[in-house]
């Protein structure tokens, strides 16, 4: 069977069934827009980034590099999103009296 084509990252991060699977999913596109940025910042000769893993292709298209940017920032926010669901938050409060050396 040949590689699964979506027509675009949120479909391909959709139809991931763990919370583990859409990390790795969404930190596949992010790596591939950082390649993009950098070659836009290379060449400024850019309008696309292509995702392909051997089982995966995802081809969009971007106008500029600030919206690779901006994709970035928010691919980034939505893992960090799904890290929080799958580790939860927690806050460990400890006084500072433990802490050597602190007066």
């Amino acid at each position: 069977m040949g590689p699964v084509i979506y027509n675009s990252a949120d479909i391909y991060i959709d139809s991931c069934q763990t919370l583990q699977d859409k990390i790795t999913a969404i930190q596949a596109i992010i790596d591939a827009l950082i390649v993009t940025a950098t070659k836009a910042a290379g060449t400024a000769n850019f309008n696309e980034y292509y995702l392909d893993d051997g089982q995966t292709k995802i081809q969009t298209r971007y106008r500029d590099v600030a919206d690779i940017f901006q994709a970035i920032n928010a691919f980034e926010r939505l893992k960090q999103m799904y890290v929080n669901r799958l580790n939860g938050r927690m806050i460990r409060m400890v006084d500072g009296k433990n802490f050597t050396g602190c007066d």
